[in-house]
């Protein structure tokens, strides 16, 4: 092999080496071979690690290598608390009801009564066809919707009793009006 094919090689896992050691926190993505053989000469094994605490009290981790077969347990009792009251009003979103830093937990958590804009609208049986076009309504899934049904205003229709007999009506709302019989029928009656 030649001398630079070994160099190549040598280059090739202090680069492996190096970019473990960055990741880990312990070297930076310059540091040359003997920076890095240092930084792991002063890794120190762990081994197993074992610790017990008890409620609210913390641990800390030692630095160094760690054979993933430690354990930290915690022991009922003795704990200090410091708890948070909270109250928290519905909205039409998900809330997350947390401690605030400095609290170990929630004593309780009050929910207040959901706000008129929010009132349960699971018994609503209009459609969009029942409402006015233009009116805004709220289904029974929550969801808003504008109203489909036109609005026709007064009408008024006439028929002569001879050639028309019926008048229409849309569909639709109306304010109501007259459907009259003009007097052509008299008139016909009258000429026989």
């Amino acid at each position: 092999m030649s001398i630079a094919t070994e160099i190549s090689k040598i280059e090739l896992s202090r680069n492996t080496i190096r970019a473990k050691l960055v990741e880990l926190g312990m070297a930076n993505s310059t540091d040359k071979l003997e920076v890095l053989a240092e930084a792991i000469e002063n890794l120190i094994n762990r081994g197993a690690i074992s610790a017990t605490v008890k409620e609210g009290e913390t641990y800390t981790i030692p630095a160094g290598y760690h054979n993933g077969s430690g354990t930290v347990s915690g022991v009922s009792g003795g704990g200090s608390y410091n708890l948070q009251s909270k109250t928290a009003t519905p909205t039409k979103k998900q809330q997350s009801i947390t401690p605030d830093g400095g609290y170990y937990g929630l004593s309780d958590v009050t929910v207040n009564a959901i706000p008129d804009a929010y009132q349960d609208v699971s018994g609503v049986t209009a459609a969009a066809g029942d409402v006015l076009t233009g009116k805004i309504i709220v289904l029974s899934n929550g969801a808003m919707t504008a109203g489909t049904m036109p609005n026709h205003g007064t009408i008024s229709r006439t028929i002569d009793g001879l050639n028309s007999t019926s008048a229409s009506i849309p569909a639709g709302y109306t304010a109501g009006g007259t459907v009259t019989l003009t007097n052509d029928i008299e008139d016909a009656l009258a000429a026989i």
